[in-house]
C-alpha cells in the first residue's frame, strides 16, 4: 500500500524544486492580480458615483471591446477559466492542454478582467485565479517534462488548488475543490500528493502576505443547535435560486452563442447596456466582484432585496456574454444578500450566522460543490466552528439544485471548450 501511494509522487528531486518555484510564482502573480483588480473596481465605483452618466457610457463600451477581442482572438480565455481547466483534464489530447493552458491566454485573461473591472463588469476573480494557477503549474512541466498522465493531471489540479488557496486564503477549500470538481476522474491516491502540495502553497502564501481571513474574523459567532432545523427552509430556497441560476445560464449561453463579428458586436452592446442599467439603478453596488458589499452586509448593514435581484440578474447577464471573469465572489455576495434579508425572519440566530449559511447554500446550489462551498465560506470568515450546520445546508441545497439540473455547471461548460479546441 505504501509503495502504491508513493508511486503517485514524483521521483526526481528537480520535480519538487520546479513545483516549489511554481507555487511561489503562483502566489506572487495571483496576489498582484487581486491587488490590481481591487484597485480597478474601486476606481470605477468612485468615478461612476461622481459621474453616473459616465458609468452608463463606459460599461457598454467595455463589453463591446472585451467581448469582441475575446470572441475573435482569445476565445479560450472566456468565462472564469474553470471550465477550461476541467476540459484539459477530461481530454487526453496534449494539443488541447497546450491551447487552453497557455501563457498567452493567461495574460489575456488577466488583462481583460482588469479592464472589465475598470468598466464596471460584475465579475469575480477567484475562478480566474484557479485558471492562472493551473496554467502556471502546467507551464513549469516544460522544465521537468512529466510523462505519466496522472502526474500531469495532478500538477494541473494542484495549480488550480493553489489559485483558490491564494485567492481566498482557504487551504481546505482548495483541496476539496480538487476532490469535488477538478479531480472527479483522478485516482484517489493522487489526492495525497495534491493535499501535500496544497499545504506547501498555503505556507508560502501566508509567509508572503500574512494569514488574515479574507472576509474578516467572525470566530466569536455563537450557534444554538436546538434550532438547527430552521436552517433547512433557507437551504432549500437558496439552493433553488442557485440551481435556477445554473440552468438558466447554460440555456442563455447556448441561446446567444454567436460567431459572426456583427452578431458579436450587437450582442455585446446589448449585454453591456443591460449591465450598465443594473449598475446605474443600484447606485453601482452590483458592479465588481461584490467583496465590498459582502463586508458591508457582514457589518449588519442591509442592502435590500433590490440588491439581490439586480446582482443576480446582472451576473447572469454578464456571464452569458462569456466575458472573462469568475462566479465565486459574485455568488457569495448574492448568498450574503439572501442571508441578510432572511436574518430578519430568523431572530433566534445572529444575522451573520444566517448570512454565512445562506451563502454556503446558494454557492452549493449554483456550482454543485457542497464541500468547497462550505469550507471556502467558513475559512473566509474564520467560522470553522459552524461546520455541522454548514454541511447540513450545503448538502440540502446541493440536493435541491440537482433536482433542477443534474450535471454541474462547470462540467457542462467544459464540454463546450473540448468541442471548440477539437475543431
Amino acid at each position: 500500500m505504501k509503495r502504491y501511494i508513493l508511486h503517485q509522487f514524483p521521483v526526481k528531486p528537480q520535480t519538487y524544486i520546479a513545483l516549489l518555484l511554481a507555487s511561489l510564482f503562483t502566489v506572487v502573480v495571483i496576489t498582484f492580480f487581486l491587488e490590481i483588480t481591487d484597485y480597478a473596481q474601486l476606481l470605477f465605483k468612485q468615478k461612476a458615483r461622481n459621474h453616473p452618466l459616465w458609468g452608463l457610457i463606459i460599461t457598454p463600451i467595455t463589453y463591446v471591446g472585451i467581448i469582441y477581442f475575446t470572441k475573435l482572438y482569445f476565445q479560450r480565455a472566456e468565462s472564469s477559466g474553470i471550465p477550461q481547466v476541467i476540459a484539459t483534464l477530461d481530454s487526453r489530447n496534449k494539443k488541447i492542454r497546450e491551447q487552453l493552458l497557455s501563457f498567452r491566454m493567461t495574460l489575456a485573461k488577466i488583462s481583460f478582467i482588469f479592464l472589465g473591472m475598470l468598466g464596471g463588469a460584475p465579475i469575480g476573480i477567484q475562478g480566474p485565479s484557479i485558471y492562472i494557477g493551473s496554467s502556471i503549474f502546467y507551464s513549469f512541466n516544460r522544465f521537468i517534462n512529466l510523462k505519466r498522465k496522472i502526474m500531469i493531471h495532478s500538477t494541473i489540479i494542484l495549480g488550480g488548488c493553489a489559485g483558490l488557496i491564494v485567492a481566498f486564503n482557504a487551504p481546505i477549500a482548495g483541496f476539496f475543490f480538487a476532490y469535488e470538481e477538478l479531480g472527479r476522474k483522478i485516482r484517489s491516491q493522487a489526492l495525497i500528493f495534491i493535499a501535500f502540495g496544497c499545504g506547501v502553497v498555503y505556507l508560502i502564501a501566508i509567509s508572503y502576505r500574512g494569514n488574515s481571513p479574507y472576509l474578516g474574523d467572525l470566530s466569536s459567532l455563537l450557534f444554538e443547535y436546538t434550532f438547527i432545523w430552521q436552517l433547512i427552509p433557507l437551504a432549500i430556497i437558496a439552493g433553488l435560486l442557485g440551481g435556477l441560476f445554473s440552468i438558466t445560464l447554460v440555456f442563455l449561453i447556448d441561446k446567444f452563442a454567436t460567431h459572426t463579428a456583427k452578431k458579436i458586436l450587437i450582442t455585446a452592446l446589448i449585454i453591456g447596456i443591460i449591465v450598465a442599467l443594473f449598475n446605474y439603478f443600484s447606485e453601482f453596488l452590483v458592479s465588481g466582484s461584490g467583496k465590498q458589499e459582502v463586508l458591508f452586509m457582514l457589518d449588519s448593514q442591509s442592502l435590500g432585496v433590490e440588491f439581490i435581484v439586480m446582482k443576480y440578474f446582472s451576473v447572469l447577464t454578464s456571464v452569458t456574454s462569456a466575458i472573462p471573469g469568475g462566479l465565486f465572489l459574485p455568488s457569495i455576495s448574492i448568498g450574503m444578500g439572501i442571508g441578510s434579508e432572511a436574518s430578519n425572519l430568523m431572530p433566534l440566530f445572529e444575522p451573520q450566522v444566517v448570512m454565512i449559511m445562506a451563502t454556503i447554500a446558494y454557492l452549493a446550489g449554483a456550482i454543485r460543490t457542497p464541500l468547497t462551498a462550505t469550507f471556502v465560506t467558513l475559512e473566509m470568515t474564520s467560522t470553522m466552528h459552524l461546520i455541522l450546520p454548514a454541511l447540513l445546508v450545503a448538502f440540502v441545497a446541493n440536493y435541491v439544485s440537482k433536482l433542477i439540473k443534474k450535471q454541474p455547471l462547470y462540467e457542462t461548460m467544459a464540454e463546450n471548450y473540448i468541442k471548440i479546441t477539437s475543431q
